[in-house]
């Protein structure tokens, strides 16, 4: 529901600020005060088309921003076209803003991020429904025809069942196309994957072996150099009486016999002792060293030619060996896929045809089910209309399918198009007539008409559902052509429809005013060279007399209109349930 609505220099209005309430707000006024320029505002939040023509005469932009409380449900919905949600326990917060400037430039921004006005249009789907505009025949309610049809019957289950049914059908479906399609190449394919098995497989990888080749590949490519330095240096350290090893050991002889008299001498005997193991230590290194060398030339090109076919591999398939063994293990899944093709092709078809079969079932039940609920619908709406004196007026409920040539699903010999929610194209006609044939209702000229068949639809749709919708819904020219008995019927249907709903309408009718749970007057005034519609809330019951009574006798309120505008509220809080009397 719109918790917030504020309006800047559209047309004659200056501001406009607003906090509709929940239930049935009406706005009322004199003719020309400016009431419609509420819904031309609410209109663009719903992303109709906008002008700089709409801009108030002197303003360079006009703005309308909403704030919308809607059930955590219709998140998902608004994500899918880019809006950012935090979902909350008790529903979502939607702020909506919409600029236009006087040079024509434009800008649309929900909850702060910036979306196109055909986004804004999709977002605005489930949220706010305009009726009697040409922009909302082909939903009621903020849902289409087939979800409204649903709906009224209860399909909840049996839709959940279908879409369960059309998603794994379709993954079975395009995983059979994967297969069909690389059928073409699939020769060539096993031929490459083959080389490719066979040349990774030939190399017989090792992960650590490269390492361990480079370092061999060192030694060996610098042995003659080596042999040389470990011998020169095992001769210095440990081969004769001058070596390292003999003079240290020579020393620490030399200062033993005083060791164990002086501390400072047995100290520095002692650390003789560690140097002494530590190069006889060095020195067996170094001969074991000098001995291992050795110039293998063989040995180093059987390395060199190691590491180029590893560089090779790597190239090719990775920037590793590991990677080149990912690649392996990839390569070896595939070709076995490939290898079996014919089996699995095969098998996939029997399982595509098994879950299509269960598509269609599915979709026929939803099918058969629909064409029963619309026949009911179709008499409910009918006893809406006939309320509303439109007895002439016809409603039918068509459960029809769209043709579609190339489609799988073949009913009485021609495709016909198909989805998650079955195969049923509905749609409601509307004969304003007896003896006319009933048309789509983007056939019906009058706003007024059309906005009350939409409101008959509503009505009968609400009392067979206990869900309220997400929309606030909006009725424009309701009262078009009509009064009398017929406004009081009106004013109950949409005292009833506004029992779970947010609804506004704009009335010229006292008789449909007085069943408003929140009244809004609108008046215009002149403030200095220009004229500016208002707009104020009336909160206290003598204010809403006085105006319905206005409504009933004009700008001279006699004492009759007061009192039948005590009576029409009166009456219309009695069927709403409220027993408080306005007071006289």
């Amino acid at each position: 529901m719109i918790t917030y609505l504020k309006v800047r220099n559209l047309a004659i209005v200056e501001e406009f600020v607003i906090e509709p309430g929940a239930g049935l707000n009406v706005l009322t006024g004199e003719t020309g005060a400016g009431k419609t320029l509420l819904i031309d505002s609410l209109e663009l939040l719903r992303g109709a088309r906008g002008s700089s023509e709409m801009i108030r005469a002197g303003s360079e932009k006009m703005s309308a921003e909403a704030v919308f409380h809607l059930p955590a449900r219709i998140a998902g919905q608004l994500e899918a076209v880019g809006v950012e949600i935090e979902p909350a326990a008790d529903g979502v917060e939607l702020i909506v803003r919409r600029e236009l400037a006087a040079n024509g430039r434009g800008r649309v921004l929900v909850n702060g991020s910036p979306l196109s006005v055909r986004e804004l249009n999709e977002a605005m789907d489930a949220v706010l429904e305009i009726h009697g505009q040409n922009e909302s025949q082909n939903r009621i309610a903020g849902q289409t025809f087939r979800e409204l049809l649903d709906e009224y019957a209860g399909h909840s289950a049996m839709l959940d069942a279908a879409r369960a049914t059309h998603d794994a059908w379709k993954t079975t479906a395009d995983r059979l196309r994967e297969l069909t399609d690389a059928q073409r190449d699939c020769a060539l394919r096993l031929d490459l994957l083959k080389y490719q098995l066979n040349e990774i497989s030939a190399a017989k990888l090792d992960p650590g072996e490269e390492e361990s080749l480079r370092g061999e590949r060192v030694l060996l490519a610098n042995a003659r150099e080596l042999a040389e330095a470990a011998g020169g240096a095992f001769l210095v350290i440990d081969e004769d009486e001058s070596s390292a090893t003999a003079q240290t050991a020579r020393a620490a002889h030399l200062l033993q016999p005083l060791a164990g008299d002086i501390a400072e001498v047995r100290r520095i005997a002692d650390d003789l002792q560690d140097v002494l193991y530590r190069l006889q230590e060095i020195g067996r290194s170094l001969g074991a060293l000098s001995d291992s060398i050795r110039h293998d030339p063989k040995r180093l090109d059987e390395i060199e030619e190691r590491l180029v076919t590893i560089e090779r591999l790597k190239k090719k398939y990775g920037g590793s060996i590991e990677a080149v063994l990912d690649h392996l293990g990839r390569i070896q899944d595939e070709h076995g896929q490939l290898a079996d093709y014919e089996s699995n092709v095969e098998k996939l078809q029997r399982a595509e045809e098994a879950k299509f079969a269960e598509v269609r079932r599915a979709a026929e039940s939803l099918s058969a089910s629909r064409k029963k609920a619309a026949q009911s619908l179709e008499r409910a709406v009918q006893g809406e209309l006939n309320d509303l004196a439109m007895e002439r007026t016809t409603v039918r409920v068509t459960v029809g399918t769209a043709a579609d040539r190339d489609s799988r699903l073949v009913i009485g010999g021609e495709g016909v198009a198909f989805g998650a929610e079955g195969f049923d194209r509905i749609d409601v006609l509307i004969a304003p007539n007896r003896g006319e044939e009933p048309k789509p209702m983007q056939r019906i000229a009058s706003g007024g008409e059309l906005s009350r068949i939409q409101l008959a639809i509503a009505a009968a749709l609400f009392k067979a559902s206990s869900r309220a919708t997400a929309a606030t819904l909006v009725f424009d020219e309701i009262d078009a052509g009509i009064g009398g008995r017929v406004a009081e019927v009106v004013g109950r249907k949409l005292q009833e429809l506004a029992a779970k709903n947010q609804v506004i309408c704009v009335t010229h009718l006292p008789q449909i005013a007085s069943f408003g749970s929140t009244h809004f007057y609108v008046w215009k005034e002149d403030a200095g060279a220009h004229t500016r519609a208002r707009i104020r809330r009336l909160d206290d019951d003598e204010a809403r007399v006085q105006e319905i009574a206005r409504m009933l006798g004009g700008e001279k309120i006699a004492a009759s209109a007061v009192a039948h505008a005590r009576e029409l509220l009166d009456s219309a809080r009695a069927r709403g349930g409220k027993r408080k009397t306005v007071a006289r």
